[in-house]
């Protein structure tokens, strides 16, 4: 199986890291084309990806690296002695927050439900609270058929 159904946390933190690393390379690959403009578009597909696989904390991780990344790399430089960042660039820097903020609090909510659900299913198979099981399998037939 290409996606295991329960991934250990690391395996969730190197996807979050490989999904930020990869935009930043083709990010930083594309930069004579784009110069300054959109530092930030490349991280929120990673930021999707490393919070769909790993949930919060991997979300978070990748939310956070690419907007220190975008920043460092990706932003015009600032003035020296000037403390204030252009409108633009707050206005991108706000929006990447929002937008991935969203992204990793939606995952978050997914896989926290789904959790939720998989637990009832297992305390409705007589499974306990124990050890994970496997929710997909094909149930035995009751006794009698």
């Amino acid at each position: 199986m290409l996606i295991p159904r329960n991934p250990t946390h690391l395996q969730r933190y190197t996807v979050a890291v490989g999904a930020v690393t990869l935009a930043f390379f083709v990010r930083y690959w594309l930069y004579g084309t784009l110069d300054h403009r959109l530092p930030f578009s490349f991280f929120i597909p990673a930021t999707i990806i490393a919070a769909w696989f790993g949930g919060l904390g991997p979300g978070l991780l990748a939310a956070v690296s690419g907007l220190l990344l975008g920043d460092y790399f990706f932003l015009p430089p600032h003035e020296s002695g000037s403390t204030t960042l252009s409108e633009a660039v707050r206005t991108g820097i706000v929006l990447y927050a929002m937008n991935t903020a969203l992204i990793v609090l939606l995952f978050w909510h997914l896989h926290s439900r789904l959790q939720e659900r998989e637990d009832e299913l297992r305390r409705m198979r007589g499974g306990g609270a124990g050890p994970r099981h496997d929710v997909t399998a094909t149930p035995t037939a009751p006794p009698g058929r």
